[in-house]
This record gives structure tokens, C-alpha cells and sequence, in this order.
């Protein structure tokens, strides 16, 4: 008989919730001066009807030009806080329906070299294997990974802003199950020395009749002084002529929005 394991790795900005197990909060930031320890709590909640254990690992992390993350040994990463992280647990046993804290403390080295955020992950596993469910003739045996991203950031840091640094269009492309689409895609610049939360909005108007075309919004998360390609995917089938592509940067209240316009033809 075989037998498939397969991990679910959940890393999200919110409330981590899956397979019966929440976890609290998914971002950590330390803002602690050297020489301090400091420390933030995490509460996992069990609601299933089975006991639950995870044990935890530490990875440094950055993103590619597309913004997807990258994962590394710890050490591997200049930008990483992983060597200041200790907990007061490294395995989490959780009884049908108990809630537990464990206290995630960071030691802040004296001898920083630069002042500059760093950031790491902190991931749960789970290690207790859940009853064998049937798919397809394997047993699997689902497993949950949550990761919980940890930074530390020292004062006196520069917010900075985000930008547009290029606007491109594509042309088309063949994306999923052979369907076609408008590709566009624009690089966006952190001038800052801590990361960002932003959504990147398209509007698509037809320049002759002023027919308007929704795109949906792109959420991008953006480390320190980085910059990245935002790609969108445009209907295809759109009425032939000339449009305006205007995207929209918004960062939140605090930052302007920045806006980059493109005319293209169908």
C-alpha cells in the first residue's frame, strides 16, 4: 500500500486558520534597541477532535522579481534576525479543543554592524500524522506547515515611498488551460528602509467610446529598498481599438497615490 504526505503551507497576513488549527498573529514586528529582549506571545487554538502537535524551525527568506518568496538555510541571509529568536516552547502539543501561549522572544545583539530591519520565518509543522484519508488508491496523510513572518524594526528607520519605475505591455500570452489574455506588467521601486503592504489597480478605457473595463487589484508586499515586476493579465477579447491602461499604486493613507498610464492597441 503506498502512502502520500502532503504539507499545506499556509502564509498569510491575517488569522491563520486550516485543518482545524488557528495560529495568532501570522506577522510579528519587533521594535526593540540593542542590547533589549523583548518578546510577543502566539496563540494556537485546536478545534478539531484530535490532538495536534507542531514543532518549529526557523528559515531566512527573501522575494524574487515577482515578489514570490524565497526560502534559505538560516545564516544564508545578511538581512535575517533568525540568530536573535527563542522560544519558550519548540514543540506545540494542543489537546482536542485547548488553546495554548507560547512567548516568542528576540534578543537584540549590541554589536549591530548596520541599522536596518531584518526579517525572518518562523514555521510550525505538524508532526502527528492525521487518520488516512483514500484519494485515488494512496492513503494521505495531511500535514500543515504555517509560516509566521518575524522583523525587527529599530527606530529612526525612513519610511520612503513606493514608486513606478516602468510600465510595459506584453503583448499577448497563452496562460492557463491554453486561454488567452493582455499581459501587462509594471516594476514598482521601495524607496524605504521597511516593507510595505500595497495594492496595484488597473483601469482599461476604450479611447473612442470611454468604455470602462475592470481589472481586478493585485495585493504586493514589498521588503526594504527592492523593487519587483507586477504582472496583470487583461481580457483578451476586447472590442478592437485604442485604450488607455492606467495603473494605480496605493499604498495606504499615509503614502499618494502613484499613477502610470500606457496607451495600447487591440
Amino acid at each position: 500500500m503506498r502512502y502520500l504526505a502532503v504539507f499545506i503551507i499556509l502564509i498569510c497576513d491575517t488569522l491563520v486558520h486550516g485543518q482545524g488549527i488557528s495560529i495568532s498573529p501570522s506577522r510579528i514586528f519587533f521594535t526593540g534597541e540593542a542590547g533589549q529582549t523583548v518578546s510577543q506571545p502566539i496563540t494556537f487554538s485546536n478545534t478539531s477532535t484530535g490532538t495536534l502537535s507542531f514543532v518549529a524551525n526557523l528559515k531566512d527568506w527573501d522575494r524574487d522579481s515577482l515578489g514570490s518568496k524565497r526560502y534559505y538555510a538560516t545564516g544564508n541571509n545578511t538581512g535575517s534576525n533568525a540568530s536573535w529568536l527563542t522560544l519558550s516552547e519548540n514543540t506545540v502539543q494542543l489537546a482536542p479543543g485547548e488553546t495554548k501561549v507560547v512567548n516568542l522572544s528576540m534578543t537584540i545583539p549590541d554589536n549591530m554592524a548596520t541599522k536596518r530591519q531584518r526579517h525572518s520565518m518562523l514555521f510550525f509543522t505538524q508532526v502527528k500524522e492525521q487518520k488516512a484519508a483514500q484519494a485515488n488508491g494512496l492513503h494521505m496523510n495531511v500535514l500543515i506547515e504555517v509560516g509566521i513572518q518575524v522583523y525587527h524594526t529599530p527606530t529612526g528607520l525612513k519610511s520612503g515611498d513606493l514608486e513606478f519605475l516602468a510600465f510595459e505591455d506584453k503583448g499577448a500570452v497563452t496562460i492557463q488551460q491554453g486561454q488567452a489574455a493582455r499581459r501587462m506588467e509594471v516594476k514598482v521601486k521601495n524607496t524605504g528602509q521597511i516593507n510595505k503592504d500595497a495594492y496595484v489597480r488597473f483601469e482599461l478605457t476604450n479611447i473612442a467610446t470611454g468604455e470602462e473595463t475592470s481589472v481586478d487589484a493585485l495585493p504586493i508586499a514589498m521588503l526594504p529598498d527592492s523593487e519587483q515586476w507586477v504582472r496583470v493579465n487583461l481580457p483578451h477579447k476586447l472590442a478592437p481599438g485604442r485604450y488607455l491602461a492606467v495603473a494605480i499604486l496605493d499604498a495606504g493613507s499615509q503614502y499618494d497615490l502613484k499613477i502610470a498610464e500606457k496607451e495600447i492597441t487591440y
